[in-house]
């Protein structure tokens, strides 16, 4: 493909996807601070006032969950450490469905914070289901196929692409981006001045849209392969109708030998049995100094109803690979270089508002420029 061709795919397709496009990027600029949003936002549900109290026993926190909950099973836990500002996540499946609510827990106290509640009911957890699929999802007007109930997901997956696409595509068309990336004319004429301010933006985003681009692809495009390996066939989702492991199974004890299975090892998130024949797994961190690797790359895997050990992994044994799938997610949420780097990940994520209505310019402009030059031949 030479480069007029490049130029006009890059035109076209940033026109037609730019609506979308937008909604995307911008929802993903917010993003980068939901954790200040919640705690500004739900300062009596999502945050913890500081507290020198120990966490209770994980034991004694599943009793109260299903205490306050007698109509939910708890499907999955995020928790921290103590003394963080954050409530515990709890992830609970409503009886005889396949619905999962969230509730926020107190950790220190044994309190629900809030009620259970599905997804998009929080502000940020709207804009989160916004962000990866355009709320078109499970539309009912569409659910007549697998691929159309899962259609949002499959358009911000071609979505990502497309970022990618013109990621790369801006930088081969201006393949000398470096010798006028600081270059603004001014004192030239409007179309001259957006053409620079495009080129300069452009170039600025383009490394970091391109890593947005690749990790989103390959977040949306795991979730679908796995939705689709699973229920492709038409299988129903599992409703849960009643526990799934054994009461006697000790939460503690299971995160106490996790920690001895891999030297360092802290825990970070418990995925319990909602299916039949799913263990317990507990998710969390090996000792690390990349940056970049997440709170959730090493596993531990337990009986179900016995809570003997059953298999690991440790991330850190394994290659380049797998440490590298595994940095995706900090990479694509901005989440390993604290506040300058959220700051930079939401500029950027506002960059291409600036690209697209400098580029529709362009476009609309050198298009009525040919067309005069048509009219005088």
């Amino acid at each position: 493909m030479n480069r007029k061709t490049l130029h006009r795919w890059h035109g076209w397709l940033g026109i037609i996807l730019v609506i979308p496009f937008l909604l995307i990027c911008l929802s993903g600029s917010i993003l980068v601070f939901k954790k200040e949003l919640d705690s500004w936002l739900l300062p009596e549900v999502a945050a913890l006032p500081s507290s020198s109290l120990p966490r209770l026993p994980m034991a004694e926190l599943q009793q109260r969950v299903n205490q306050q909950l007698p109509d939910y099973e708890i499907g999955s836990w995020e928790f921290f450490a103590a003394g963080h500002d954050e409530a515990d996540r709890v992830f609970v499946i409503k009886e005889g469905t396949d619905s999962w609510h969230k509730v926020h827990l107190n950790p220190y106290t044994g309190e629900l914070r809030s009620q259970p509640t599905e997804h998009g009911h929080y502000f940020t957890d709207w804009l989160l289901e916004l962000h990866y699929t355009l709320l078109l999802n499970d539309l009912k007007a569409f659910e007549f196929s697998f691929a159309t109930e899962h259609f949002g997901l499959l358009l911000t997956l071609v979505l990502g692409l497309f970022l990618v696409f013109m990621g790369i595509s801006g930088l081969v068309i201006y393949r000398r981006w470096w010798a006028r990336f600081f270059t603004l004319r001014w004192n030239q004429r409007l179309l001259v001045v957006f053409s620079d301010i495009h080129k300069m933006a452009g170039t600025f985003a383009a490394p970091l849209l391109l890593v947005l681009g690749i990790t989103g692809v390959y977040y949306n495009g795991l979730i679908f392969y796995e939705e689709w390996t699973e229920h492709g066939g038409g299988q129903q989702h599992y409703k849960v109708t009643e526990r799934l492991y054994s009461d006697s199974v000790d939460l503690d004890a299971m995160l106490t030998d996790s920690r001895q299975r891999i030297d360092g090892f802290r825990p970070t998130y418990l995925l319990f049995p909602f299916e039949p024949e799913l263990p317990f797994t507990v998710f969390g961190q090996a000792p690390t100094g990349n940056p970049l690797l997440s709170d959730y790359g090493s596993v531990s895997n337990y009986d179900a109803q016995s809570g003997m050990f059953l298999s690991s992994y440790n991330l850190n044994e394994q290659g380049l690979g797998a440490k590298t799938l595994d940095s995706f997610r900090h990479l694509h949420f901005g989440m390993w270089g604290g506040l300058p780097v959220k700051i930079l990940y939401a500029v950027v994520g506002v960059l291409p508002l600036l690209l697209a209505f400098t580029g529709i310019y362009l476009w609309y402009q050198r298009r009525n420029q040919k067309a005069r030059r048509r009219h005088k031949r």
